[in-house]
């Protein structure tokens, strides 16, 4: 039987699924226009992820790492990113364009 889950933690859970959400349509470069309900986010009772599927395929199993997790304050973080297996060799990007991006 599970219990009903507390304010706190019906907004933990959104919070998760929405970083996770966001986490992967930023990933791909194409933002909420993707069709944020194509992204199924599955977590365990205690509110630990199980899964991430897009169009019902896994996400770990498709050449990609997801992780999440919690700062100090309870600030929750999520990343999404492509293996190298997947990708083929990583773009390099040089430090220089990143500050540029940053000051435009």
């Amino acid at each position: 039987m599970t219990l009903p889950l507390s304010p706190r933690d019906k907004a933990e859970r959104l919070t998760k699924i929405w970083c996770l959400k966001e986490a992967y349509v930023k990933a791909i470069g194409e933002g909420v226009g993707f069709g944020l309900q194509r992204i199924d986010i599955s977590l365990n009772d205690h509110g630990i992820l199980d899964s991430v599927k897009v169009d019902g395929k896994s996400l770990e199993g498709d050449g990609w790492s997801v992780e999440l997790g919690i700062l100090d304050g309870g600030y929750i973080w999520a990343c999404i990113t492509e293996s190298s297996e997947r990708l083929g060799k990583p773009k390099i990007v040089p430090y220089q364009d990143i500050i540029n991006v940053m000051h435009s």
